[in-house]
């Protein structure tokens, strides 16, 4: 079984398995932000900096919830940079009932190293919320969307692909919780191009609107574009492990 068939498997049996359960978690408050930064500074031997900030707004009106992100990692290693993953999103969905809604989003993101100069996606779906209590929210999203990649590389890559993505936080007080989401993306036109992000998260809290946060994040591509001649090819994954304070409000 391909790694592509073994994730919509798992998405669709999951979804399928497990009953919708009663909405009993309390109502969101209409307007949620919170923003995260970590830093490392090394020197002496050798001298290394890296920063990563991310930042996300959500606005809740009736049955509308708009979503707004940014996230930013950049690094140097003795003066040369390094790293720099940038990406930021906005999305819109809209409740069609308790466990059923539509979303619409627009996505941006730019990463030099993995031989992206920029990339644009624009995408359509729905969401089946299988598990809403107030410790357990369990989603389930399909959808189709449109991808527009310049590549450092070769020719600008512009296709059509399949997205299914879940996500699922347990939280265990106010301001600590668990956070796991998984996205999968497929080129409809070429079967071997497909990639896979994944998030996790652990927060524990230090205030009612301060905690340490703990992200480890791994973005993988089965066809990275191509590098210069005469250099190693792009690695398939990259991964980012973060630790720093996240600010709630």
């Amino acid at each position: 079984m391909t790694v592509r068939t073994s994730i919509i498997a798992c998405v669709v049996l999951g979804s399928l398995g497990r009953p919708v359960l009663a909405q009993d978690a309390k109502k969101p408050p209409p307007i949620e932000f919170s923003g995260d930064l970590s830093l490392v500074a090394v020197s002496g031997n050798t001298s290394v900096s890296t920063f990563a900030v991310n930042e996300k707004l959500i606005r809740r009106v009736d049955r509308w919830e708009f979503k707004q992100d940014f996230g930013n990692v950049y690094g140097k290693t003795d003066g040369v940079e390094t790293s720099k993953l940038v990406r930021s999103g906005l999305r819109a969905d809209y409740s069609l009932t308790d466990h059923f809604a539509l979303y619409a989003l627009t996505a941006y993101d730019r990463n030099k190293f993995a031989g992206i100069k920029a990339r644009y996606a624009e995408g359509l779906g729905g969401v089946a919320k299988i598990l809403a209590t107030a410790v357990d929210q369990f989603n389930v999203e399909a959808g189709y969307q449109l991808t527009q990649q310049q590549n450092l590389i070769g020719p600008t890559h512009n296709f059509s692909a399949l997205r299914v993505a879940s996500n699922w936080k347990r939280s265990f007080t106010k301001a600590s919780y668990f956070f796991e989401g998984v996205e999968y993306l497929a080129d409809l036109q070429d079967s071997q191009d497909y990639r896979v992000n994944s998030e996790t998260n652990v927060v524990a809290p230090l205030s009612s609107h301060v905690g340490m946060k703990f992200s480890y994040v791994v973005r993988f591509a089965n066809e990275p574009p191509l590098n210069a001649v005469g250099t190693a090819p792009l690695r398939k994954t990259d991964r980012i492990f973060s630790a720093g304070i996240q600010v709630t409000y």
